[in-house]
């Protein structure tokens, strides 16, 4: 049976290979290493993948934090066929899959790219500028298969972000302190320029810790920066919350790609959009922090 692992380095995108029956897999930090996992819990060389008999096998290569196999430390163990890992302080989600099912995902994988191009051209005939703010919010929270969001946006005219187009959030909550998104991702994405997937809360202590995050029930979220190539003019955020003990499918590297790919093409008319039009009554992202500092002091975590 062919193989599937998916790891979840803390405050990146999951990463997922395929392993066909007779081949190895080697793990680590190391940019040689078939499975690279950027993280410093991991070791250069961490451990091994490899199929024996009927079994696949995981096998530690010295490393300096460990390899688990479902909680339990092992040097070299089979692997049942779903089984969770843990190669230092990432966890990897290991599966076994047969011919037909393997051949289905990876069709829904194609899918996925189909639907980014069609997104992509809605986006290049959008002719309502009203409109164009929600199409591309809308084009985030269906490839990242998250439920709701938010894009910002920068205006010149009074030197802040403003919301520009919300989905499933009301305009009003996301500029009270009841707004339920992460405040610290999107300031996160805005000040660094790079994009933020998280795809386990739980996992993550600056994240686990915060009001709003917990209150609102928050499993998996993304938030895009925008870029002109010299500053960042706005962003894009986007999550969902799945059913207890529900995992749901993560956000991988192929979905960020494709986010960036679809994020990078409406950048362009966003940037004609701003110059073209006052955003005056839009709520304003420093009123936002602001909400969520004022809960803070009031005893409550942002």
């Amino acid at each position: 049976m062919q193989a599937r692992l998916i790891a979840y380095p803390p405050d990146a995108a999951a990463v997922s290979r395929w392993l066909q029956p007779g081949e190895r897999l080697r793990v680590g930090r190391d940019a040689d290493c078939d499975l690279v996992i950027d993280h410093p819990s991991v070791s250069r060389q961490h451990a091994e993948l490899y199929r024996e008999g009927e079994r696949w096998h995981l096998r530690d290569l010295g490393s300096k934090n460990g390899s688990f196999v479902d909680g339990i430390a092992i040097s070299d163990h089979p692997l049942p066929d779903h089984c969770w890992l843990r190669l230092g302080d990432s966890f990897c989600d290991f599966s076994c899959f047969n011919a037909q099912q393997a051949a289905a995902m990876r069709e829904r994988l194609s899918q996925r790219r189909e639907l980014s191009q069609l997104l992509t051209r809605r986006v290049h005939g959008e002719t309502q500028r009203e409109s164009l703010p929600a199409r591309v919010l809308n084009g985030v929270v269906e490839l990242a298969g998250c439920s709701r969001g938010f894009l910002l946006l920068t205006d010149p005219g009074i030197g802040d972000f403003t919301v520009q187009a919300s989905l499933d959030m009301d305009a009003d909550e996301i500029g009270s302190r009841a707004f339920s998104g992460s405040v610290s991702a999107v300031q996160r994405a805005l000040t660094s320029g790079r994009p933020l997937v998280v795809n386990d809360i739980g996992s993550e202590a600056w994240l686990a810790s915060r009001g709003s995050v917990i209150a609102g029930g928050i499993t998996t979220l993304v938030c895009l920066p925008l870029s002109d190539g010299r500053e960042v003019f706005g962003a894009v955020y986007a999550d969902r919350r799945n059913a207890p003990g529900d995992q749901g499918e993560p956000i991988t590297s192929f979905d960020l790609e494709l986010l960036a790919a679809f994020a990078e093409s409406a950048t362009l008319y966003l940037l004609a959009q701003r110059a073209m039009r006052s955003i005056d009554d839009a709520p304003r992202w420093q009123t936002i922090v602001g909400s969520q500092a004022d809960a803070a002091a009031s005893g409550a975590s942002p």
